[in-house]
């Protein structure tokens, strides 16, 4: 499984572009055999104005076709890839069952 992800703004650091991939990989491992791959982007939330959150964007290309994709906010990267991650296993688990 290939695990893509883009942060869109310098101030997501690589530490948090490695938090990312890890829980993906984490929340997916099971599942991979149905997965071809997971594209994470991250980036600070602009739609107010104010970019005191930041949005996690996860699409999940499955075997052998068809796609999940699924948006989370959080007050900061961490918070935001955490419930990225909730939302998605159980959308997985729902799709490949």
């Amino acid at each position: 499984m290939r695990i893509e992800v883009i942060a869109e703004d310098e101030s997501i650091n690589a530490q948090a572009r490695s938090y990312a991939e890890y829980r993906m990989f984490t929340a997916l491992a099971r599942h991979i055999q149905r997965i071809r791959g997971v594209r994470v982007v991250l980036r600070p939330d602009e739609r107010d104005g104010t970019r005191d959150t930041v949005v996690c964007a996860v699409t999940v290309a499955l075997e052998p076709s068809g796609s999940i994709r699924i948006r989370a906010c959080g007050p900061h990267v961490h918070a935001a890839i955490d419930r990225a991650v909730e939302r998605m296993g159980d959308l997985v688990r729902r799709r490949t069952a």
